[in-house]
């Protein structure tokens, strides 16, 4: 073992706060910066947002001259050593250190603070009924137990002989309460299982001597499997009366309870909207809700020579303003870099925008970035998690990437995208003959005849994916 010092040179390349940051603004979505921006508002004094500004005191005829001082130039010209920055020369000749998304804002709108919508939960819901009920008092506090155990979609999970070692009641008072919440709104909830859920909404509905009643609960395993033809057999009906029966049972809703539910799907907004003006394609943010940010000009002040600040304000102010300008720098980075990547999309996609998904074209991430010369995890992080407006609807970036199958050779064409085989199967399947529907193999052969080989297990693949039923299942009886 041979002890030594040993000196050497290389480079390495390390990620500092601020790359760290700016990397995770390209990945943010709109709302996303939103809420950062306003965390950032809050936990740095240096920055503020347009309205703020205009609410700043204008300068004080002491203050100004105050900064004629010139006794506290040297001690300023050490301090200033310490920062890349120049902040005195740039204050002092008027540099701007301001950005605002909105190039143009209204003064005089009004500004709402969002407020969550109270939404009445499924307990509140049935709680409430349960008081306008006459309910024995023996059962009152069962009830409320059976209420208190529905999960979010408004099924009773628990086993009742569960309920009843734990409670100590019995199961008959069980049953009887269990009941009493199945007869409440919405129709369904109490259920503990689908069957049961379906079979008490069509009760609600005067259905129970329906054939549809008699296909789910007499028949349940043929019905799970869409047998019609066994089904017709098991009643002595045509199958289009099978059908029939089945077409009510869609407009069951599953689900009683997920309408209280408040982890719905939230509302999506765009983050990039695409328009065509004048025969052009434009490409905007979609930026009203995010604050403008600029430099406060009253810590700006504090930097200034004459301003009589202490050494070690100045240098707090100093690694503010860095942190501010750094944040400010990123954010128009992050608009530059939106927007080439969206006209690079728009470009290499032209005629999705003029004729609709179904011109869908092959293109990868490594496209767009050899096109704006990027690396392809930057284009990545701009992809991630953004939607665009166009006038075909709303579309996550991403959708604009997809794999490419290779055509005949004798095409012209080229390379097809799996995303426009997709949307050429869900056409054939919504103008077929709903009494002689589509098999896999026949869609795969209409598909060959059009220059777009596919197998019919990829075609069976894309179904599943576009959650389209299988042929037997598309049948319609006449």
């Amino acid at each position: 073992m041979n002890l030594g010092l040993d000196l050497s040179m290389k480079l390495q390349q390390k990620l500092s706060f601020q790359m760290i940051q700016s990397l995770k603004l390209l990945q943010v979505n709109t709302l996303q910066l939103e809420q950062m921006l306003k965390t950032e508002l809050e936990m740095n004094p240096v920055l503020e947002a347009s309205d703020e500004i205009e609410q700043e005191e204008e300068e004080t005829p002491e203050q100004e001259q105050e900064q004629e001082d010139p006794t506290e130039e040297k001690e300023e010209e050490l301090e200033t050593s310490e920062d890349d920055i120049d902040w005195e020369e740039y204050l002092e000749e008027g540099f701007d250190l301001g950005y605002s998304f909105n190039e143009e804002r209204d003064p005089n709108e009004e500004k709402y603070e969002t407020s969550p919508v109270y939404q009445k939960s499924l307990e509140e819901h049935l709680t409430r009924q349960m008081t306008e009920k006459k309910i024995p008092e023996k059962l009152q506090l069962i009830v409320q137990f059976i209420i208190g155990s529905l999960d979010a979609d408004g099924y009773l999970r628990l086993d009742l002989n569960e309920i009843a070692d734990f409670t100590g009641t019995s199961i008959f008072d069980l049953e009887e309460a269990l009941y009493i919440v199945q007869t409440m709104d919405p129709p369904g909830v109490g259920a503990r299982n689908l069957r049961e859920c379906m079979m008490l909404q069509l009760r609600a509905r005067n259905l129970q001597d329906s054939l549809a009643m008699r296909c789910i609960s007499e028949t349940w395993d043929l019905f799970e499997r869409i047998k019609i033809p066994e089904l017709a057999r098991r009643f002595s009906v045509e199958p289009r009366e099978i059908q029939e029966a089945i077409e009510v049972l869609k407009t069951i809703n599953p689900k009683p309870g997920y309408q209280f539910s408040s982890d719905k799907s939230s509302t999506i907004i765009p983050d990039l909207i695409v328009e065509k003006i004048d025969g052009k394609y434009i490409v905007m943010l979609n930026d009203r809700t995010i604050p403008s940010l600029h430099i406060s000009n009253a810590y700006a002040k504090l930097l200034k020579r004459g301003s009589g600040a202490k050494g070690d304000v100045k240098k707090y102010i100093r690694e503010k303003f860095n942190s501010a300008t750094w944040l400010i720098r990123s954010i128009e980075q992050r608009k530059n870099t939106m927007l080439r990547v969206m006209y690079a999309i728009l470009e290499r996609q032209q005629d999705f925008f003029d004729k609709g998904p179904p011109n869908l074209f092959p293109l990868k991430l490594q496209d767009i970035a050899d096109m704006i010369d990027m690396h392809i995890s930057t284009v990545s992080r701009v992809t991630s998690n953004k939607y665009v407006q166009t006038r075909h609807g709303i579309f996550e970036l991403k959708y604009f990437f997809t794999e490419a199958i290779s055509q005949d050779s004798g095409s012209s064409s080229g390379d097809v995208s799996t995303e426009r085989i997709k949307n050429r199967i869900r056409e054939m399947i919504e103008n077929e003959d709903n009494t002689a529907p589509l098999s896999d193999q026949k869609l795969a052969q209409e598909l060959e005849k059009e220059g777009m080989p596919v197998a019919r297990r990829t075609v069976a693949k894309y179904r599943e994916q576009l959650k389209l039923l299988p042929a037997r299942l598309r049948l319609k009886y006449t």
